[in-house]
């Protein structure tokens, strides 16, 4: 027999042990050269590493033996055992005394194994196996390993809620086929809540994954005014590692049969996409309905290709089957994509977009095609010797209508800039522009009808920017204020002959100066980052010659910002548009009180009898996920005055609470409102809820029942 001064042999026993996930690397069984003892561990091939108090070696019967602390790690994977014998002749290894392996998300815990290397096949006695991608645990008194990957258990149970010292739930398994990374198979489940039987099933299925499986999903239900009781059942597609798919059945009492198909991928890191559709057969109408939708982004280098669409059967779809945001602000069903280079200080785009009536699809339809739109942009670029910064934009647009019209437009806007500092904090910067509009249209009789403009400007804006240090004990603050006053000149050009489809880039003439005051409050911790305590912007508009209109139903694209905030409200309330030199004063701030409070608000207000044209104003305070309140107040003149909400408390750990609801004063209802609650009896790893949601316009009451376990699924979700 030979006795080795330190620990190699548990090396030799262990480095080709076959359970889940262990290395295939095998290491010679004869024990031939040794370098490197020391007390510290027997280092071979690092990060290989092995510690043991004693460790012997039969020559005549092959059998080593290490013992007392015995720890094997290779690489990230770590193996310990009180004692080690292995039998080189016949592959045969026995661990005893709390065994324990480690190796990423898995974990084994047992007070023996018994297994053969080379068979890779053995029993494991009282212990556990924790797969800590689902927080999965399988126990049982004995573990028969029947593979590399595979087991059978008896008298075992498993769950994804491993308490101390008891499960909050499990599934008790009297015989168990199990598969690591695909399922485990069980025959006579009992499921049980603290270990009371709730339910009994003669076979069961459970996933125990650590990589993404086909299969099916827990079903669920929900009944709404619309679609009646619904039931759902998904199927889960893993194609291969960069896509997947869910194929969902729906069935709907009231309007039958519903199949949906979800498509996903993920090309590189900066690329996704997803595709969605629907077709069935409406048994309520009795007619076929169908829905395609979807978005994509694409990026590769200097590319990138973006697509978003949403195409339904009929403009009713989203009445039958409710899409609120759809529902609030679309009169058309929008398909666009586009595709761009960029590279430098240039960049491309060439797009297309395509509109559906939803409104009123009966009538003639008058949706004017953007096919296709090209779009160029230069970044301010310097010019060599003068120093002037040089930018400008593209657009060329092809429209035209299902009745044959077409029209071909192109704009552009060129400007020279250059940045002359006046002092360290001080600087101005004078500009040139000029728009130019090209326009072919085709006219009712046949021809074709050229038209276009020339709008020269300029001006400068001169900026200060300020910043004062507080330093405290432990912190310090800063206070920065940045202040920009800005000059523009258009001259009066007649725009009179440009077609209706291109009014909204009508320009008017403009003599006018805009303040823009913006301030900030940081908070700076000792190795941490700046934290904005509270922020102030002010932006104000003030035209010489009093404000003049364009002539266009729609907003002025080079006029301030609060001025055409304030047109736009006045023309949706139908109001006259205001003819004032000075605009409306646009204001917004937050203020960060601490942790857990913040409040925010913006105005557009009339400081001459402060007539307030649009509003808003909220606060939120939360402490985590599951203890939050927020309010907020919303008003936009003869328009909409809306109360909006949310609160979620647990007050408890087994109960948490959840409202929220919006609310028109102008209209004197609930819009929208949803309210619920969820019980965790003992803890997160299982819950049941109730939640009722209700909206108008359309009205519609969905009330959701859920049983949830946490990695298993919830039903009735």
């Amino acid at each position: 027999m030979k006795a080795f001064p330190s620990r190699y042999a548990v090396l030799l026993l262990l480095a080709t042990l076959p359970l889940p996930a262990f290395a295939e690397t095998r290491i010679p069984r004869e024990l031939k050269e040794f370098k490197d003892f020391g007390k510290g561990g027997f280092r071979l091939a690092a990060p290989v590493h092995l510690s043991a108090d004693t460790l012997t070696y039969e020559d005549d019967t092959g059998i080593a033996t290490a013992a007392g602390n015995v720890e094997l790690v290779l690489g990230n994977r770590t193996m310990r055992a009180d004692r080690i014998v292995y039998n080189s002749w016949t592959g045969d290894a026995e661990l005893t005394g709390q065994v324990r392996y480690k190796d990423a998300d898995e974990e084994f815990a047992f007070d023996r194994i018994t297994i053969n290397l080379d068979k890779e096949t053995g029993v494991l006695y009282n212990g556990t196996i924790r797969i800590r991608t689902n927080n999965f645990l399988i126990s049982s008194r004995r573990i028969e390993k029947t593979g590399k990957q595979s087991f059978t258990i008896d008298n075992g149970w498993l769950t994804s809620c491993p308490c101390d010292p008891e499960p909050d739930w499990k599934f008790n398994i009297r015989h168990a086929r199990v598969t690591l990374d695909e399922y485990a198979y069980g025959r006579d489940v009992t499921f049980r809540i603290r270990d009371v039987p709730v339910f009994w099933l003669p076979w069961g299925a459970f996933p125990v994954k650590l990589t993404r499986q086909s299969g099916f999903m827990l079903p669920s239900f929900s009944t709404s005014s619309t679609t009646g009781f619904t039931v759902t059942v998904p199927y889960y597609w893993a194609i291969n590692r960069w896509s997947d798919a869910t194929l969902t059945l729906n069935a709907m009492s009231r309007r039958g049969y519903q199949p949906e198909g979800e498509y996903r991928l993920v090309l590189n890191p900066d690329s996704e996409g997803v595709i969605r559709g629907t077709y069935f057969h409406d048994k309520e109408i009795d007619t076929d309905r169908w829905r395609v939708w979807g978005a994509n982004t694409y990026r590769s280098g200097a590319w990138t290709a973006n697509a978003r669409w949403d195409i339904p059967s009929d403009n009713q779809y989203y009445v039958d089957f409710p899409v609120p945001d759809l529902l609030r602000s679309a009169r058309q069903a929008r398909a666009t994509g586009f595709l761009a280079v960029s590279g430098g200080s240039v960049s491309e785009s060439l797009s297309a977009t395509w509109y559906q009536e939803m409104e009123n699809p009966s009538a003639q339809d008058t949706t004017v095609q953007r096919i296709p739109e090209y779009a160029a942009t230069l970044l301010p670029s310097r010019i060599p010797v003068v120093g002037i910064e040089a930018s400008g934009e593209l657009w060329a647009t092809n429209f035209f209508r299902e009745n044959g019209y077409e029209e071909l437009r192109g704009n552009a806007i060129a400007s020279l800039s250059r940045t002359l500092i006046l002092y360290p904090s001080i600087s101005l910067t004078p500009y040139l522009f000029a728009n130019v509009l090209g326009d072919r249209a085709m006219q009712p009789h046949g021809s074709w009808e050229n038209s276009g403009r020339f709008v020269p400007g300029g001006g400068a804006t001169i900026a200060v920017e300020a910043q004062k240090d507080f330093p405290g004990e432990g912190q310090r603050f800063i206070h920065l204020l940045g202040t920009s006053i800005g000059y523009r000149y258009i001259p009066r050009v007649d725009q009179g002959d440009i077609p209706l489809t291109d009014s909204w880039s009508r320009l008017t003439t403009q003599s006018q100066f805009v303040l823009n005051i913006t301030q900030r409050f940081l908070g700076v911790k000792e190795g941490a980052s700046p934290k904005e305590m509270a922020s102030l912007n002010i932006q104000w508009a003030y035209d010489v010659g009093g404000s003049v209109r364009s002539g266009s139903p729609y907003v002025d694209p080079l006029a301030p910002f609060p001025r055409a905030l304030q047109d736009e409200i006045n023309t949706a309330a139908d109001q006259p548009v205001s003819t004032q030199a000075a605009s409306d004063v646009y204001a917004r701030g937050t203020v960060n009180l601490s942790e857990r409070w913040k409040l925010d608000g913006s105005v557009l207000v009339n400081p001459v009898g402060f007539a307030v044209a649009t509003g808003t104003v909220g606060g939120e305070w939360k402490r985590d996920d599951d203890n939050r309140v927020a309010a907020g107040y919303r008003y936009s003149r003869d328009l909409a005055a809306d109360l909006t909400g949310q609160f979620i408390w647990r007050p408890w750990q087994l109960l948490r609470l959840h409202a929220q609801a919006n609310y028109s004063i102008k209209s004197g209802y609930i819009t929208e409102a949803s309210a619920g609650l969820r019980l965790y009896p003992r803890s997160d790893c299982w819950n049941v809820g109730i939640t009722v949601d209700r909206q108008t316009q359309p009205t519609n009451t969905n009330v959701r029942l859920t049983f949830g376990l946490k990695g298993i699924g919830a039903v009735g979700n």
